[in-house]
């Protein structure tokens, strides 16, 4: 993967445990809808996690790569479900103190999936430890999440010149729909 950036692009770095792997791709894909729906402009939203990257050797240590892209990154958002893994977790501290020092990422976004099971984490501790440097929601489903992190987006997209907009029962860039709103 290059690491050039273009003069408009957003980059994003996704963190969380494997056990998010589908709602990743449906980030992924939804990073690909809104390129394609901008893909007459000079603006263009990078998406970087951890599959993305090469998985080969290059003399450092993988995890140790994957921090560097988080501190590269213009917004970093977490997912959590049952498990806060250690390698997750390290994101979440290298976002945080590179927010701290050079504010890269510029925006540092958790989002917790309502989830009935047992979790490896206490939430109201992961709340308590983000602090305020987190902007914290919740999400229920894919469709849910996918909404939340178009209006993540949609500020820095209007921002270089995309048209964002909400119709009654679809969210468009650029008059393209992008996201149906979950029927409430």
């Amino acid at each position: 993967m290059k690491d050039t950036q273009t003069e408009n692009e957003i980059r994003v770095f996704l963190a969380s445990s494997s056990e998010l792997e589908l709602e990743r791709a449906h980030v992924g894909d939804l990073f690909n809808d809104i390129n394609s729906a901008i893909i007459d402009t000079s603006t263009r939203v990078r998406l970087l996690k951890w599959e993305v990257f090469d998985p080969s050797f290059s003399g450092s240590r993988k995890q140790s790569e994957y921090d560097e892209q988080v501190e590269k990154a213009d917004v970093f958002i977490v997912l959590y479900r049952s498990i806060a893994g250690k390698y997750t977790q390290e994101e979440v501290e290298t976002a945080a103190a590179s927010h701290g020092q050079n504010k890269k990422p510029e925006e540092l976004h958790c989002l917790i999936q309502d989830y009935e099971g047992k979790r490896s984490f206490d939430v109201d501790e992961l709340k308590a430890n983000l602090g305020r440097l987190y902007n914290i929601d919740s999400f229920t489903d894919i469709q849910n999440l996918k909404h939340k992190i178009l209006k993540i987006l949609s500020p820095r997209l209007k921002a270089c010149g995309i048209h964002v907009s909400e119709t009654e029962k679809c969210i468009q860039i650029h008059s393209v729909n992008i996201l149906r709103k979950p029927v409430v």
